[in-house]
Parts: C-alpha cells; sequence; structure tokens
C-alpha cells in the first residue's frame, strides 16, 4: 500500500469537496502549488506539521487525512467480544434511503481497545468505491461497546458536531454473516433527526434487488411499530 498516495487522496478528495483550488490551498499552507500537486498525486511524503496545516486549511481533523493499513489495527479477538464481532478489525453496513430512493453504504474500521469491552472506531458513510471507502460523505469517530445482550455504537459526526450517531445491535453474541441493527442520527438533507433499520455485514454485500427490499420497513415492521408505538429491531 502506498500511504502517500492514500493521504494524497484524502487531500484532494477533501480540496474539491470544499471547491478549493490547489493554487487556494497552496496559498494557505505557504506551499508552492507544485508541491501541493505532488502532495495529492503521492509523489513526496507530507511531513507532520504540513498535514496539521493542510487539516486546517481544508477545515477537517488531521486523522480524516490519515490512513491506517489493517495491520496495524487491534482488532477484536475471540473470548473478549461478542462471536459477530469476534476477530473483526472492519464491517460493512447498509440502510436503505427513502429520499434519495438507494442503498446508502459504510465501511467501519475498528481501532485500538480504550477499555474493557469497548473499541475505538470511524465509520465512513455514504462510500462509494470499497478500494477508497475513506473518501465519504460523512465520518464518524466514537466508541463500540459490547455488553452481554447488545452492542453500542456512539459516534460523533466529524462534519457536522450535533450529529451524535448511535447505533444498537442485539444478540450480537449469535455468530451470522449479518447482523441487524438501530440506527439514530440527524440528517442533513433536510436537518431533522432520523431513525433506520441498519443491516451488519463482515463481508460487503451483493446489491440485488432482493437485498434492497430486505433494507426496506416490510409489513412485519409495520405491524411492530404500531404494536410498540415505536421502530424496533428484535
Amino acid at each position: 500500500m502506498d500511504i502517500s498516495r492514500e493521504i494524497g487522496l484524502k487531500i484532494r478528495y477533501y480540496r474539491k469537496n470544499r471547491q478549493m483550488t490547489v493554487d487556494q490551498l497552496a496559498e494557505a499552507i505557504c506551499k508552492s502549488k507544485s508541491c501541493v500537486s505532488k502532495y495529492e498525486n503521492g509523489q513526496i511524503a507530507v511531513d507532520l506539521p504540513t498535514l496539521y496545516d493542510i487539516a486546517a486549511a481544508l477545515d477537517v481533523g488531521v486523522t480524516q487525512l490519515l490512513y491506517l493499513p489493517p495491520s496495524q489495527r487491534n482488532g477484536t479477538t475471540a473470548g473478549e467480544v461478542p462471536a459477530f464481532f469476534a476477530g473483526l478489525d472492519r464491517f460493512y453496513a447498509y440502510y436503505y434511503d427513502g429520499r434519495s430512493n438507494r442503498i446508502v453504504r459504510s465501511v467501519a474500521d475498528i481501532l485500538e481497545e480504550v477499555g474493557r469491552g469497548a473499541y475505538h472506531i470511524q465509520m465512513y458513510m455514504n462510500v462509494d468505491d470499497y478500494q477508497h471507502y475513506h473518501l465519504c460523505e460523512n465520518l464518524y469517530d466514537g466508541v463500540l461497546t459490547h455488553f452481554d445482550a447488545l452492542s453500542l455504537l456512539v459516534m460523533q459526526n466529524q462534519h457536522m458536531e450535533m450529529d451524535h450517531y448511535q447505533l444498537g445491535i442485539p444478540s450480537p453474541y449469535l455468530n451470522a454473516p449479518v447482523k441487524w441493527g438501530l440506527a439514530f442520527g440527524i440528517s442533513s438533507r433536510p436537518l431533522m433527526p432520523t431513525s433506520a433499520k441498519i443491516l451488519l455485514s463482515k463481508t460487503p454485500q451483493k446489491e440485488t434487488a432482493e437485498f434492497e427490499k430486505s433494507l426496506r420497513l416490510s409489513k412485519e415492521d409495520i405491524r411492530l411499530m404500531k404494536l410498540y408505538n415505536m421502530l424496533t429491531i428484535l
């Protein structure tokens, strides 16, 4: 893996996302245009002070520009966590957005352990390309904590301070390729609280018509909503 290229791709992505030109970024960090271009193309490595300057200019966290290879992640080991998460250092998440009539894909990296049964986690939401999943619409940073009957993921949107995203996964001790959960957060299109059922998977899923249908609210979901007067995942 070419680390300089991966960091360069992130710099270019966030620069374009901020509608900033190479000249503008170069001026903001007191570098030449050709130097910034070489950073973005991975031709030269970015030193740490410059990386902080770039992050400040792009209004992102430094960690959003970093790349952490899988071999450097602690991951989760058997015996410490519920069966579904045992051995995982990454999982995939899917929900259906009825406003845009499409599946929203997310990739979550499980990083270092931060406490007993708790792990630092970063979730990249609205991913188009799994090869470069860090080039996403929203980045969430937070903690995944495992309890006996529930795993709870609490994160904050690094682009929108008010959005504290929470994901509850019932019965994580049951091992399976996929697991349903319930997510709650703040939408920006339009700005409002939302909740959705979400599918967690150990591997990327084939997005067939049947798979899309499973992500939509079903008649059984509606029945349970009427019964409990709430959206719930059992």
